[in-house]
């Protein structure tokens, strides 16, 4: 299956929905009348970059690294495309080039605890004083955690008991499962991501400006289906 199929293009209404609502609520963190550069940091098939271009970026200031190869091979390239980036190799390619925004978005939960760390020295590394640094994870804990859970067990999508369902209702982080596959270890299910953990680390490296709802923004972060979280650098100085 396709990631356009596993997201944006779900055959499922309600997921569907959900992700084009996400997608809505990220394109307005993006002046695209200003001058901006953005790196997607696990783009998938890029299609984030593709709703950029078409709000009028110009592909040049458009960058995507995608180091899955099955995903990497979905992404538009050529001419007048976005530049995807497919290794950490070619991220060193980027060094000097600053960007206004680094999204990165639904990639932190499928990683175990080095990559996640991995990943945030990779974002550090590019970012600048004035980038944004937008970090979006699924609320898998409390009252949503616990509903999606029931979701998925209900829809069969995936093997969830109760003791899991109740563990996830009252913020008790199960354990995960992380596989070993060609492309380098991958933890497949949200069940048992913990977002407060996670918050904890990005406060470590970064100025936490301030948590939104994702997609439904005018909804607290609690009971959405995922938290983004607006950062810049830390500065010398801490703040």
């Amino acid at each position: 299956m396709s990631y356009a199929e596993l997201t944006y293009r779900s055959h499922n209404p309600l997921k569907r929905l959900i992700q084009g609502n996400r997608y809505q609520a990220m394109l307005r963190l993006v002046d695209v009348e200003a001058p901006v550069s953005v790196l997607d940091y696990g783009c998938g098939d890029g299609f984030f970059l593709r709703l950029l271009q078409g709000k009028g970026v110009p592909s040049d200031r458009l960058v995507g690294f995608e180091p899955f190869g099955s995903m990497a091979a979905q992404f538009h390239t050529g001419p007048g495309c976005p530049d995807l980036i497919g290794d950490a190799a070619g991220l060193e390619t980027l060094a000097g080039r600053r960007f206004s925004h680094i999204f990165c978005m639904e990639v932190l939960e499928h990683l175990d605890d080095d990559a996640i760390g991995i990943a945030l020295d990779r974002i550090a590394a590019l970012a600048s004083p004035d980038t944004r640094i937008i970090v979006t994870v699924p609320s898998e804990l409390g009252p949503a955690g616990a509903i999606k859970c029931l979701f998925r067990k209900v829809r069969g999508t995936e093997e969830v008991t109760w003791p899991t369902v109740r563990s996830v209702l009252f913020g008790r982080p199960p354990a995960r499962t992380v596989s070993e596959t060609a492309e380098g270890r991958y933890i497949f299910s949200h069940i048992g991501f913990d977002q407060k953990r996670l918050a904890a680390r990005l406060a470590g490296r970064f100025r936490i400006l301030g948590t939104i709802g994702v997609p439904f923004t005018n909804l607290p972060p609690m009971v959405n289906n995922e938290t983004a979280f607006l950062c810049r650098l830390l500065t010398d100085t801490g703040s």
